[in-house]
């Protein structure tokens, strides 16, 4: 059944029930935790209001949930011998009401991987009528675990593929695009998007979109984070300014299937400046002088009318840097002065526009 999940129309909501009744328990669980929040938290039989109700106690955190708390290494079992020693030690009272509502409070539990920025948890829920777990059910447990995370490797290879796609097409338009995983992480940058990043705006750092003023990241993280959480197409807007003038930055949830595991691109970042910006004009000046994209832009500025210094500011580079690349564009593009340089590229910025 797992191995069929990723194929089928409610795959993963069949195998989960295959599992919950090959053990004896009421309910089977597949949790991933972000660094930050849940990404998804998927239950069979589950009532209206759980996921919600889970979310609001923050259960996701080790000092709310006696569960996360009590994990152990990849594939190793934990039950309700482990759960009794956390709730001894420390319990928490939203959490047990919460379990007590739901009727789940006893059940199994493995870590499927821990991965950097991820945890991936498969969880057996009994109800108060099923009792505890019984080490014949536990074995159950432990014996699907390698094959339900070969499985969701196999649904995270499909989700990248479909990003890999979605790249492709954006790229193809020419669309200066960020797109943003369940985890808030990057998955891919169109080239037109990389061409308008800068360090005072925005770059990618640690795997995370991240804007250069503090105060502008906190605005930037926020609305990505909801977009994250709503899933709601509405687009969110903001302004930066740049030494080259404004970059409008818009952040839109993308729609997403019911079973998402993170993968795939949950959000969207939109990139728009200006027509006349050094990265509209650069990959054109690259491909008619045959330069790269670094001293395309370069020229680009110059032919803006920015100094070297200046360019050297916008590119978060030393002055003697730019110089040195200057003399390179001289003799690749043919020429001694930068007047000379200046001269053919707004010639071909001219021709382009016409």
């Amino acid at each position: 059944m797992f191995s069929r999940a990723p194929f089928e129309q409610a795959g993963w909501d069949t195998a989960l029930k295959g599992l919950a009744n090959a053990t004896g328990a009421s309910r089977a669980q597949l949790l991933a935790i972000g660094e930050c929040h849940t990404l998804f938290n998927w239950m069979t039989n589950a009532d209206d209001g759980y996921v919600e109700d889970f979310l609001a106690i923050e259960g996701h955190r080790a000092d709310v949930n006696y569960r996360v708390a009590a994990s152990s290494a990849p594939y190793e079992v934990v039950w309700e011998k482990h759960y009794d020693l956390v709730r001894a030690a420390a319990s928490n009272e939203a959490y047990i009401e919460h379990v007590r509502r739901w009727d789940g409070e006893h059940g199994a539990q493995m870590v499927l991987a821990n991965d950097p920025g991820a945890f991936f948890g498969l969880a057996t829920i009994n109800t108060k009528s099923d009792g505890r777990t019984t080490e014949k059910h536990r074995q159950v447990l432990s014996d699907i675990g390698p094959q339900v995370m070969a499985a969701i490797r196999l649904q995270r290879a499909i989700e990248h593929q479909g990003a890999d796609l979605l790249l492709g097409s954006l790229d193809a338009l020419r669309t200066a695009a960020v797109l943003i995983d369940g985890m808030g992480r990057v998955c891919s940058v169109t080239n037109a998007a990389d061409e308008l990043f800068a360090p005072d705006t925005l770059q990618v750092r640690a795997g995370m979109l991240r804007a250069a003023r503090p105060d502008i990241d906190r605005g930037l993280q926020m609305r990505i984070g909801l977009a994250l959480a709503s899933r709601q197409a509405m687009p969110s807007e903001m302004w930066l300014q740049s030494s080259h003038g404004p970059l409008l930055v818009e952040i839109c949830a993308l729609p997403r299937q019911e079973w998402n595991f993170g993968f795939a691109p949950s959000a969207i970042v939109t990139l728009k400046a200006p027509r006349g910006f050094a990265g509209d004009q650069g990959p054109r000046l690259s491909s008619a002088l045959e330069l790269t994209r670094a001293e395309g832009e370069i020229v680009a500025l110059l032919a803006q009318g920015h100094s070297r210094q200046e360019i050297a500011r916008m590119r978060g580079v030393s002055a003697q840097t730019v110089s040195s690349q200057l003399r390179t564009i001289f003799q690749k593009a043919g020429v001694n002065r930068e007047a000379e340089l200046v001269s053919i590229a707004r010639a071909v910025i001219e021709m382009a526009g016409r």
